[in-house]
C-alpha cells in the first residue's frame, strides 16, 4: 500500500511569498479584484459559491444560475413533489433543491429535495412501477400479517 499525501487544489496566498499578482476581472461579477494566489478566479467567497455553481449547472444540465434561480422562484422555493424546503446532502453542496431530468431525453423537469429525487431513481422513473407502489399502500391493512 502506498502512502500518498493529497494536496488540496486551491493554492493560499502563503504558498506565493512574492506576494504580488496583476489585477483580473472576477469570473462572476466581473468585478476587478487582486488575487492573493495564481487560482484565485473570484473576488470573493460568495462569487466563489455562485460561480462554482452556476459551472456545475452548465456542464452538468445545461442551464445557467439564473435559469435554476428562475425554476426555484417558480417553483416557490420548494421541492415539486412533498413540497419541503430541501436540504445539504453534503456540506460543500450550496442548494437544498436538486435538478432533476429524464435521464433518456436530458430535459429538466423540475427541481426536487433529494429524497424525491432519489425515490424516483429507485422507482426507475416508471409511473408503472410507482402505480404499483400506489396501490400496495392503498390496499395494505394496518393488520400485521404474521
Amino acid at each position: 500500500m502506498y502512502n500518498v499525501t493529497i494536496k488540496e487544489w486551491t493554492s493560499k496566498g502563503s504558498d506565493w511569498p512574492q506576494g504580488y499578482f496583476k489585477a483580473k476581472v472576477c469570473k462572476q461579477c466581473s468585478v476587478e479584484f487582486t488575487p492573493n494566489s495564481p487560482c484565485n478566479l473570484y473576488c470573493s467567497e460568495d462569487c466563489s459559491k455562485k460561480g462554482k455553481a452556476s459551472r456545475y449547472l452548465e456542464r452538468v444540465y445545461g442551464i445557467t444560475l439564473h435559469d435554476y434561480n428562475v425554476l426555484h422562484e417558480k417553483q416557490g422555493g420548494v421541492c415539486a413533489i412533498c413540497k419541503g424546503p430541501g436540504f445539504k446532502l453534503k456540506e460543500c453542496h450550496n442548494v437544498l433543491l436538486v435538478v432533476d431530468h429524464c435521464h433518456t431525453t436530458g430535459k429538466i423537469r423540475g427541481l426536487l429535495c433529494p429524497n424525491c429525487n432519489r425515490g424516483l431513481g429507485l422507482f426507475q422513473d416508471s409511473k408503472d412501477n410507482m402505480k404499483e407502489a400506489i396501490d400496495y399502500l392503498t390496499n395494505q391493512t394496518n393488520e400485521p400479517i404474521c
